[in-house]
């Protein structure tokens, strides 16, 4: 009985120290959770009331006024943004620059996140590449942008010069047309984003990349894998949910993506044929303070993030055949319960 008695004490007694510490956890949450509700949920709170509402394009915000209460549609804020001639064009330009950025900007970070990582390539000052590469994602895009735009302004136009001589003098009968492309904006524009952001992206793959057990890639290099057979078949089924938080921060940053395409375009420009959606946001609060356009426009980049990130992660990250075993589970478990009804019955 003694024995008995003094387990039940232990155990009370660690469930004692366990409350305890659970105490100092919420209580270091406090400032965290104060935070976000004050500078982060009011504010989201606040843009979901003005979207339906009509602010009249003034910066006083006192008294809002509901659309609905003035017999306007709900929808008017929305219809208003796709009505307007710069809207369709912003939104087809976020995507260009997304996807033209994202794509070489993903398969560089991992090239060079499977270098970092891969045992036995054994590199030499691992972190002090890991540090360089991250290195320009703590600039702003405007810095960097006037920074890498003179080298890069500089070393297309010595290459199209040598490409051009040397092609005149073998007579390929190629002209300065053909380099147009290297010379715009868009082309500096997606250049210097891929530079911008392939820094974090490769912090978040090293991370993912690392948490991997070894004993799995042991067991292929045993079995005779390829580095790209061993990086397609087992890295990156392996790296799911890690995936999941890169392709969402993706296409956070494609959507938000503004400095870089403002400084490089003309904002004067009647077409606005470089405006990213979040310049488009920029010039509605600072043409005539439309907050109600404004945080309409908000809604919809947060519909149009919740929606391509859904995409993605059901088509590209979802694991299909857990998900297949859940559905035969959740499947099995309703015809038990329809046999255990009928056995009732």
């Amino acid at each position: 009985m003694p024995e008995k008695h003094g387990g039940w004490g232990s155990m009370g007694k660690s469930k004692s120290i366990d409350r305890h510490y659970n105490k100092w956890g919420y209580i270091f949450a406090i400032p965290f959770v104060v935070a976000f509700l004050i500078f982060h949920l009011w504010p989201m709170g606040e843009t979901f009331y003005f979207a339906f509402c009509d602010l009249k394009h003034t910066t006083v915000l006192d008294d809002p006024v509901l659309l609905t209460s003035k017999g306007l549609p709900w929808y008017k804020n929305f219809a208003d943004l796709f009505k307007t001639s710069t809207f369709p064009i912003s939104m087809k330009n976020t995507f260009y620059f997304c996807i033209c950025q994202t794509i070489p900007e993903w398969i560089l970070a991992f090239w060079l996140a499977a270098m970092m990582t891969d045992r036995r390539l054994k590199v030499k000052g691992r972190t002090t590449f890991k540090t360089a590469f991250f290195f320009p994602n703590l600039m702003t895009g405007t810095t960097l942008g006037y920074l890498v735009l003179g080298n890069i302004i500089a070393f297309v136009g010595t290459t199209i010069s040598y490409s051009l001589i040397a092609a005149s003098m073998n007579g390929f009968g190629v002209t300065e047309h053909d380099f147009e492309f290297f010379m715009s904006e868009r082309f500096i524009i997606v250049v210097v984003g891929i530079f911008a952001h392939y820094g974090i992206t490769f912090i978040y793959a090293v991370t993912g990349m690392t948490s991997i057990p070894l004993e799995i890639f042991e067991a292929a290099e045993m079995d005779g894998s390829s580095r790209l057979n061993t990086f397609f078949r087992i890295t990156l089924p392996c790296m799911r949910p890690i995936l999941f938080f890169i392709a969402v921060l993706s296409v956070v940053d494609g959507l938000a993506i503004s400095d870089i395409p403002a400084m490089m375009s003309n904002p004067y420009d009647v077409m606005r044929t470089n405006l990213t959606m979040m310049t488009f946001l920029q010039n509605i609060l600072g043409m005539g303070n439309a907050y109600d356009r404004a945080s309409a426009f908000c809604l919809i980049l947060l519909a149009m993030s919740a929606a391509i990130s859904g995409i993605i992660y059901f088509v590209l990250i979802r694991d299909r055949y857990d998900a297949k075993l859940k559905r035969l589970n959740r499947k099995a478990k309703r015809e038990e319960h329809k046999r255990h009804q009928a056995g009732i019955r």
